[in-house]
Order: structure tokens, then C-alpha cells, then sequence
């Protein structure tokens, strides 16, 4: 796994003082739900991958879904909250003194640019969010979860823009960003992967169309 929050990943798996087999069998299974989809790999499938015999498999895991949940629950918990407080301290550095607009810009290509380096662990979220009860409780938790403290800093980074009138401006905005760039993401990865795609202009749409939605009068 040569991703940057698959690399956050391992490292984070060391810090459990993990078997390197128990390790391996999480990597490739990684690397299996991504290419083929969670409900489409067999855990036979993964204990080749990994090397290991499936009974090693089973001594670590019960269940192929108790392997998911091993692979997202750090992420959930601890790799995407630090990744998030990292870009809003890049947008308050960078884009304190910028409009609406330039910062709805900056998120959308900093967001697209990280999915798309850390496209496997992205794709097994969008294969089983639909799907899988577990892990769509943790995605609405982490969404809803509106008290934790970088959502509160969030919010009152955004709310200074006279753009956001209410809180549900705010959410709209939100949502938007989740939607467009996890569309755009799916189309070109899942969909219509060989299609040709000129990303800058499809950014500068998106982050258009993230914008005009807060204020259909808005001009850019």
C-alpha cells in the first residue's frame, strides 16, 4: 500500500503491535476489496494474496466482515479526523483572507487530488457504504456528528462569509462537496474510467456548482 492514508494505515496497524501476517492479510485485503469489491472477494482469495493459509486468517479474524471493520474502524477513529484538522489548518493559513469561492476551489482540488491517492481505501468505502449497515452507521456518526471540535471550527470558519446565511446554508454546502466529489470520483474511477477527462475544468465546475447552489444569483 503505497497511498498516503493507506501508509497512515500501516503505520497505525504497527502501533498495535500487530503479527507482520496479520498485517499482510489486511493489506491484501485492502487491495482485493478495492479491485474486485467486498462482496466479490473471497477470504480463500485473500489468504493467497497474503500468503497465508486461510485457518492464519481465521486465527485473526472470525469473518471477512470482521476484517472490514478492522480496516476502517482506524480510519473512522483516528486517520480521517487528523487528515481533516490538517486541511482546515491548510485553509485558515493559506485562504484566511480569500473569498467563498477561492476556498470552496482550494477544498475541492485538495479533496479530489486525496482521493485519488488514496484511491483503494476510497473505493472500498463507496463499494459497501450502500450496502453494509455497520459501515454506514459510522459515516452518518462521523456526517452528524455535529459537537466534535473540528466541525465547530469548521462551521465558524465558514459561517464569516456572508454567502452562509443559516446553518442551512452550511449543511447544504457541506453535502454538496460530499456529493459532487464522490460522484466525480465514482465516474471516473467505476463508471467511465476510459473516458478522457480534463480534471482542471472539472474541478473548477464542480467548485462552480458547489457555489452557485448557496446562492443561485451568485456570480463567480
Amino acid at each position: 500500500m503505497s497511498q498516503v492514508m493507506s501508509a497512515e494505515l500501516s503505520k497505525w496497524y504497527e502501533t498495535q503491535n500487530m503479527p507482520a501476517s496479520q498485517i499482510k492479510v489486511l493489506d491484501a485485503a485492502i487491495t482485493l476489496f478495492a479491485k474486485k469489491g467486498y462482496d466479490q472477494t473471497s477470504t480463500n482469495e485473500i489468504a493467497k494474496a497474503a500468503q497465508v493459509s486461510q485457518a492464519v486468517l481465521f486465527k485473526y479474524f472470525h469473518s471477512k466482515h470482521e476484517l472490514l471493520e478492522k480496516i476502517l474502524d482506524p480510519l473512522f477513529k483516528n486517520i480521517v479526523p487528523r487528515f481533516t484538522v490538517k486541511l482546515l489548518d491548510e485553509i485558515l493559513e493559506s485562504q484566511k483572507d480569500q473569498g467563498l469561492y477561492a476556498v470552496i476551489s482550494f477544498v475541492v482540488h485538495d479533496r479530489f487530488e486525496f482521493m485519488v491517492g488514496n484511491k483503494d481505501l476510497v473505493t472500498i468505502l463507496t463499494n459497501v457504504v450502500l450496502t453494509d449497515t455497520v459501515v454506514k452507521d459510522q459515516i452518518k456518526k462521523l456526517l452528524l456528528h455535529n459537537d466534535l471540535p473540528i466541525i465547530l471550527k469548521t462551521q465558524r470558519f465558514f459561517k464569516k462569509f456572508p454567502e452562509i446565511k443559516d446553518n442551512k446554508a452550511l449543511d447544504n454546502l457541506f453535502f454538496n462537496f460530499v456529493t459532487q466529489l464522490l460522484g466525480y470520483f465514482i465516474l471516473r474511477t467505476r463508471l467511465i474510467p476510459e473516458k478522457k477527462y480534463h480534471t482542471e475544468q472539472d474541478l473548477e465546475q464542480i467548485a462552480s456548482n458547489i457555489y452557485l447552489s448557496l446562492k443561485p444569483t451568485a456570480q463567480v
